[in-house]
């Protein structure tokens, strides 16, 4: 049955139409005062019937009393002056639960000019509205870490320079690094961008150091969440112990191993202990560098960390302060098979000869990778910024390729596809997340995720090329 009778003539596609575009329409009578509504309108207000009757001043009554004026006195200029309006608002239905609105009418004259009734339609954007709420957080989240971020590098610069020896040392330190921060923005950027999982992190910084997980164990729940800041702090804390465990600690013997374990504090915190054993002995006199700079104050306001250096073994305890539940079933940490291999142990080799195109279109990074590439006897075609001249490039079929996805508003694509055309072997370099964000026609290609090491680009091509 129409619930909006002067609409009787619309016809069935107009009811499908209002049925399904979820929009509630009204007509309001200047004279009368009352309105008319379809079904949709009122359910929009809470009511799963129709009211009997209706008016601009019952309407009212739903609006956050902040706005009413406001929206009272746009209905009030369309009536007297003929002007449409429009608006948005917060509403709090019949059952008590707030939501966004979205109105808009315009008013219909009679023979004499007068304005006789106000038609208009009114929509449900809350599920909109929170989606800005979100934009608009993770907007301020994004750059305050790029600010901070960038501080922490440059505190890695002045700390490496201060503690190291050699170009190549100094080099060496901050790459890795940056490395972990990068790995721990991977973890940050993913659904739940405010918060990161404990089980996450610990998973990416054992994946990042291939072969060691069987030698690391894991007692307590590692589903909690962190905020952004914590999860940040942990990813660097747990790539510095694992640094210092591989070259100095336990880890370093074939008998060492390393236990983590975990509970829970008062309230929120979370305790976890990283206890190394069967290591070498730790020497009496200990050369504070940035490694342990950064275990000290990593955390800054979101919990503590404490150093303990036994004769036999390093304990070092983390306190994080505030935790939230995690909603999904307890899992062991498994090994398993690392996102990014260590291809240091790739026997070093030239690309003497070899022709590699490169398609990037950030200039520093772009001119980086060709001068990496020269200096191991390739000769380099590029960097090219747009895909036009990465498809032209083709044309002289280079014997391997690196490819950035994005080039500003387009992507790689399409050179992926005329280069395995071609049987022409490619390497994606590119930030982002997982190999699953890709197009279809990166499918098969090796990935390897910015930032890089040097070692790793010319080791990945070498296969590529042999």
């Amino acid at each position: 049955m129409n619930d909006f009778p002067f609409l009787k003539n619309g016809g069935d596609h107009l009811d499908l139409l209002l049925a399904t575009s979820e929009i509630g329409i009204w007509e309001l009578d200047a004279a009368t005062g009352l309105a008319l509504r379809n079904l949709r309108h009122d359910q929009i207000f809470g009511h799963d019937t129709l009211l009997d009757h209706w008016s601009a001043e019952i309407f009212l009554g739903y609006v956050f009393e902040e706005d009413r004026e406001r929206v009272g006195t746009l209905l009030e200029t369309s009536f007297n002056d003929g002007i449409p309006w429009s608006f948005e608002t917060q509403i709090r239905r019949a059952d008590g639960v707030d939501r966004w609105i979205s109105a808009k009418g315009v008013p219909i004259f009679s023979n004499s000019g007068q304005v006789a009734k106000l038609i208009g339609h009114v929509i449900d954007i809350t599920e909109t509205k929170q989606n800005e709420d979100r934009l608009k957080l993770l907007s301020k989240e994004l750059n305050h870490r790029v600010a901070n971020t960038f501080t922490i590098m440059h505190s890695m610069i002045r700390h490496a320079s201060k503690k190291t020896s050699t170009i190549d040392e100094f080099a060496e330190t901050l790459t890795e690094r940056l490395e972990a921060l990068a790995r721990s923005n991977r973890v940050l950027v993913a659904k739940e961008a405010e918060r990161s999982s404990l089980h996450d992190i610990l998973t990416m910084e054992l994946e990042a150091f291939a072969g060691w997980q069987t030698r690391v164990s894991i007692t307590g729940d590692t589903h909690v969440w962190f905020s952004g800041e914590a999860s940040e702090a942990l990813a660097m804390i747990f790539h510095e112990l694992l640094t210092n465990a591989v070259k100095h600690g336990a880890l370093s013997e074939s008998s060492g191993e390393v236990a983590i374990n975990l509970t829970s504090g008062v309230g929120r915190q979370i305790l976890i202990k990283w206890i190394e054993t069967g290591g070498p002995p730790l020497p009496a006199k200990r050369r504070t560098g940035i490694g342990s700079t950064i275990l000290k104050n990593a955390m800054r306001e979101e919990g503590t960390v404490g150093l303990d250096f036994a004769t036999d073994c390093l304990v070092c305890e983390i306190v994080v302060h505030n935790s939230f539940l995690k909603e999904t079933p307890d899992k062991p940490i498994e090994p398993s098979t690392p996102m990014v291999t260590d291809d240091s142990r790739v026997s070093d080799g030239t690309l003497s000869g070899q022709q590699i195109m490169v398609v990037e279109d950030d200039p520093i990074i772009g001119l980086d990778i060709a001068d990496i590439l020269r200096s191991r006897g390739a000769a380099v075609s590029g960097p090219f910024t747009t895909v036009a001249n990465a498809l032209q490039a083709i044309r002289k079929t280079p014997d391997a390729a690196v490819l950035d996805v994005n080039l500003g508003r387009e992507t790689t694509e399409a050179v992926a596809l005329q280069l395995s055309k071609h049987a022409i072997p490619f390497l994606i370099l590119s930030g982002q997340v997982d190999s699953s964000d890709l197009g279809g026609g990166f499918g098969g290609a090796s990935m390897l995720s910015k930032p890089f090491r040097e070692q790793d680009l010319v080791n990945r091509l070498i296969r590529l090329v042999q």
